[in-house]
């Protein structure tokens, strides 16, 4: 009999450096994520950090309409997207086995761009130890270095002190401002985004050793040729 990991090859992929690993969402991790998200994700004097305002969703388990049944649709079309012209990459974050947070890469025609989309997020009581930067940096190089990506891009709400200062400390520099659309629980309310961008050039890596698996396995799973992978 197959492996779940040899269904579904990104399911193989992990990466870590020091306390943190970064691993594809299972069904398995929704309750301790759940619980992330019911501690709060949004830290107080910033603006909310989402395209819609889905984390301050009522808190109602096994109802349609409530938290966290109204998120789970989200996080299984992340894993659903997957194929060598759109994927996503929805990865759990876990400091010290404890699950903290959620980092994504996103990606469109990939094999001719060569450009991938990162965002995060991390549960206000894990802030401020350096996770936000290291899950990050870990995500970007994997990119790098693993897919052969040339440039993530990112943004983040004008504000945002706490996303820019991560954007620094990873290499990402300002790629021009766009107006978007945020749907908050009070209506729709336009704000400025800041675009930015990381390439292999400007990138700053973990300053410890950083052990990556199954990216051999995933590569051939989304299409990206790379000589001696088989």
């Amino acid at each position: 009999m197959l492996t779940l990991e040899e269904v579904f090859p990104p399911y193989a992929l992990r990466i870590a450096c020091g306390p943190v690993e970064l691993r594809v969402l299972r069904d398995d991790d929704l309750p301790e994520l759940v619980e992330v998200v019911r501690g709060g994700i949004q830290a107080p004097g910033l603006p909310m950090p989402f395209l819609s305002a889905w984390h301050e969703a009522p808190f109602a388990p096994g109802e349609p309409d409530g938290f966290p049944s109204t998120s789970l649709a989200w996080w299984w079309t992340q894993r659903a997207t997957i194929a060598p012209h759109e994927w996503r990459l929805a990865l759990v974050v876990r400091r010290d086995g404890q699950v903290v947070g959620m980092q994504d890469l996103h990606a469109v025609g990939f094999p001719l761009t060569r450009t991938v989309l990162t965002g995060s997020w991390l549960g206000r009581a894990h802030h401020g130890l350096g996770t936000g930067t290291l899950m990050r940096r870990l995500v970007v190089g994997f990119a790098f270095d693993e897919l052969d990506a040339g440039r993530c891009e990112s943004g983040y709400v004008v504000g945002n002190a706490a996303s820019a200062a991560v954007s620094r400390k990873v290499g990402y520099v300002e790629d021009g401002r766009r107006r978007i659309v945020q749907h908050t629980r009070d209506g729709d309310v336009g704000v400025e985004e800041q675009r930015v961008s990381v390439t292999p050039e400007t990138f700053r890596r973990p300053e410890t050793e950083v052990r990556t698996e199954g990216a051999a396995v995933l590569r051939r799973f989304l299409g990206v040729e790379r000589p001696g992978d088989g």
